[in-house]
């Protein structure tokens, strides 16, 4: 592959190859303490590492409306796998993070399985590996923006 190719088609192409090497195998319908509807694990995912922590937030960039997040937040709490907190600045809004639990969800519902996904990562020198995960950041970054 030559490196003055188009990104766009570059990361089609490598995207798979990581996907089929990682891929994990499961179905997960309704939210439980064992598993993660396909929209509450997008939340989740959301709220790892993101600015994002706000229902309003988060609602507008998931195009839903505030209330039907709100639910689903709220069942999230009642999972234990988000923590809910008054804004210092505004005692009005809430902020959403993950708890450990819900750190746990996510990894165990993600489509790329932990042991396979660290054994290709062990492979790598550890910049080499901060380099797979700021690369990943910036292209996720740029859908918030």
């Amino acid at each position: 592959m030559s490196t003055d190719a188009n990104p766009v088609i570059q990361i089609q192409a490598l995207y798979p190859k990581i996907y089929l090497a990682c891929h994990s195998e499961h179905s997960k319908s309704r939210s439980s303490t064992r598993s993660l509807s396909n929209r509450d694990m997008t939340i989740l995912a959301h709220l790892y590492d993101t600015q994002l922590t706000y229902n309003k937030q988060l609602a507008a960039h998931l195009k839903v409306a505030p209330s039907t997040l709100s639910e689903a937040l709220n069942n999230l709490v009642a999972l234990k796998m988000l923590v809910v907190s008054v804004d210092e600045e505004d005692e009005r809004k809430s902020r959403y993070r993950l708890s450990a639990l819900g750190e746990k969800a996510l990894q165990d519902s993600s489509v790329l399985n932990t042991q396979k996904l660290q054994q290709l990562l062990d492979k790598l020198s550890a910049t080499e590996q901060q380099q797979v995960v700021e690369g990943l950041r910036l292209l996720a970054d740029a859908s918030h923006q």
